[in-house]
């Protein structure tokens, strides 16, 4: 068998980040878009992590659990992610000074190597095994 690519490794990691914080989410009681407070259906296609500051322009971030929720279809690819909600909800939930930072942070240029998407991939697993609601 052929080994997996760096993107189908980065795809992978980035599908079980997702399923975590969604269910970590649906344990919580917290299965509602964060922008919006639509409710919404774990495994349904309006079901979407949400960046509050973009992967595609902020890839250092794409895994950074303080800038990453749950959203709805509608606020995180018709609304580009809602950022004035998310960035003011956030503020409410971790404060201005973490956020801040996070904001600070957002151009760290990050490369993550073929060990580093694999260990993040069992990290990922692991907790997801952990889960029991």
């Amino acid at each position: 068998m052929k080994p997996k690519t760096l993107p189908q490794l980065k795809k992978k990691a980035l599908d079980l980040f997702s399923e975590l914080t969604k269910l970590t989410a649906f344990c919580e009681g917290k299965l509602k878009c964060y922008t919006c407070d639509t409710p919404l259906q774990l495994h349904s296609s309006n079901c979407h992590l949400g960046h509050y500051l973009s992967r595609g322009a902020y890839p250092g971030l794409t895994f950074h659990p303080e800038n990453v929720r749950i959203q709805c279809y509608r606020c995180n690819c018709h609304l580009h992610g809602a950022t004035p909600e998310f960035r003011e909800r956030l503020i409410k939930e971790i404060g201005l000074e973490r956020v801040e930072k996070l904001e600070f942070d957002r151009h760290v240029q990050v490369k993550w190597s073929r060990s580093e998407y694999l260990n993040m991939i069992k990290v990922f697993t692991d907790k997801i095994k952990e889960i029991n609601c």
